[in-house]
C-alpha cells in the first residue's frame, strides 16, 4: 500500500483522542476518512478541559499549528474554542470554529451564572475573531440565534445536521434477537431525561401480556435508582443494561431491535435539541418510540418523516399503546428517506467550509 498523500492538514482542537470509544470519537473518526478521500490531513490537538489542561493544551496547539493550514476548534466545552483561538490567532493560521453544541444557549449552564456570562465572552470572540464559525442544524440554537445576538455575523454559517455514517449502517449486519427489542442507546440525565415513565408504561404492557417475549436493552450509563425502580415494578427480568460499546456493535444492535427508546423530557430547554443519537437511529431504519414535547423539534421531525411514535413524557399508557402497535405490526412504518441525514453530507459542507478559508 502506497503511503497516503495529503495536500493540506486541519488541526482539530478536541477533548478526546480518536482511540477513545466515545461518540465524539467516533465521529471525528469517520471525519479523518471523509476527509483523507479528498486530501485532507486530520491531526488532532487534545485539551483537557480544566485550566491546567487549557494552559498545556494552548501551548501544545500552538506548536502544532505553525505546521496546519487550518485550526479547527470545536464547542462545547469552551477550553477549546479559547485553545484553538489563540493558536490560530499566535500563528496566523486560518480559524474554522464550528458548534457542535451551543456555548451559552447550553441546557447544562444557568444563563444568570458566572460560566454562562465567561462563555458569552467567549462565543463572542469567536464570532469576531474567527475566519469562518459553522453550527450544526438540530444542535439548541435557533436560526436566528446568531443574527439577533451579533451585529457581525457575515463569518457564521449553518450546516446540515451531524448525521449518521451511511457507508457503516449499510456495512454492519443487524444483531439477531429472539425476542422482541426496544433499545436505548445513549445517556440519561439527573432530574431531567431519565426513564421512569417509560417504565411505568412498560410495565402496563408486561401486565397486559401473557408470557410477553420481549426485552428492553440499555447501553449507557445507568444509575443504581434506576434499578430500584425497575425492582419496585417488578419487571427486572425483561430489562437488560450494559455500558457502552464500540460505535460498530451499537450500530448492529440498533438494526437488530425492534424498536428504539428516545427520552427527550419536557424540559424547554431541550425544546431544540435533536442528539446524535436520532441519527443513529434514522440510519438503522427502525421505528422510534420518543418521549418527548410534542413541540420539541425532534418530535416535529418524527412526525414529519413517520421515523415513529411521538408520546407526551408523562403518558405512560401511551407507551404501552406504542410497544404494542409496533409488536402487532399495527403501526404502519415507512420512513421519508434518510440521505439528508447522512454525516457524508454534513461532512462535504464541513470540507467546503475549510476550503473557503485555507
Amino acid at each position: 500500500m502506497t503511503e497516503r498523500e495529503y495536500n493540506q492538514t486541519v488541526l482539530l482542537v478536541s477533548n478526546c483522542r480518536l482511540n477513545e470509544n466515545t461518540g465524539r470519537a467516533e465521529k471525528f473518526n469517520t471525519r479523518q476518512e471523509l476527509l483523507a478521500e479528498r486530501g485532507w490531513e486530520l491531526e488532532v490537538s487534545y485539551v483537557e478541559p480544566s485550566l491546567t489542561g487549557l494552559l498545556t493544551g494552548t501551548y501544545s496547539t500552538i506548536r502544532k499549528a505553525r505546521s496546519a493550514d487550518v485550526v479547527n476548534s470545536v464547542s462545547n466545552p469552551p477550553h477549546l474554542q479559547i485553545a484553538g483561538g489563540i493558536a490560530a490567532l499566535a500563528t496566523d493560521t486560518p480559524w474554522l470554529a464550528e458548534f457542535r453544541d451551543p456555548l451559552v444557549q447550553n441546557p447544562d449552564v444557568d444563563l444568570n451564572s458566572l460560566a454562562a456570562q465567561l462563555r458569552k465572552y467567549v462565543e463572542g470572540s469567536v464570532i469576531k475573531y474567527a475566519d469562518k464559525v459553522v453550527w450544526y442544524d438540530g444542535i439548541q440554537l435557533k436560526d436566528s440565534y446568531f443574527a439577533n445576538t451579533y451585529s457581525e455575523v457575515s463569518n457564521v454559517e449553518k450546516i446540515p445536521p451531524i448525521g449518521f455514517e451511511a457507508k457503516k449502517f449499510d456495512s454492519v449486519p443487524p444483531t439477531q434477537f429472539k425476542k422482541f427489542t426496544i433499545t436505548y442507546a445513549g445517556s440519561f440525565y439527573d432530574g431531567w431525561i431519565e426513564p421512569y415513565r417509560f417504565f411505568e408504561g412498560f410495565s402496563e404492557y408486561l401486565h397486559k401480556n401473557s408470557n410477553p417475549n420481549v426485552q428492553a436493552l440499555f447501553y449507557g450509563d445507568w444509575k443504581e435508582d434506576y434499578d430500584c425502580a425497575v425492582d419496585d415494578l417488578n419487571i427486572g427480568e425483561y430489562i437488560q443494561t450494559h455500558s457502552f460499546v464500540p460505535h460498530n456493535e451499537i450500530v448492529g444492535i440498533l438494526k437488530g431491535s425492534d424498536a428504539l427508546l428516545y427520552i427527550g423530557g419536557t424540559d424547554p430547554r431541550n425544546k431544540n435539541n435533536i442528539p446524535s443519537k436520532i441519527y443513529d437511529y434514522i440510519g438503522s431504519k427502525k421505528p422510534i418510540i420518543a418521549l418527548a414535547g410534542p413541540e420539541f423539534r425532534v418530535s416535529k421531525l418524527i412526525r414529519n418523516y413517520d421515523l415513529g411514535i411521538v408520546i407526551h413524557p408523562e403518558n405512560t399508557e401511551g407507551v404501552c399503546e406504542a410497544i404494542t402497535q409496533i409488536a402487532k405490526g399495527e403501526f404502519e412504518f415507512n420512513p421519508t428517506d434518510s440521505a439528508e441525514f447522512t454525516r457524508e453530507r454534513s461532512t462535504a459542507a464541513y470540507i467546503a467550509a475549510l476550503n473557503s478559508i485555507s
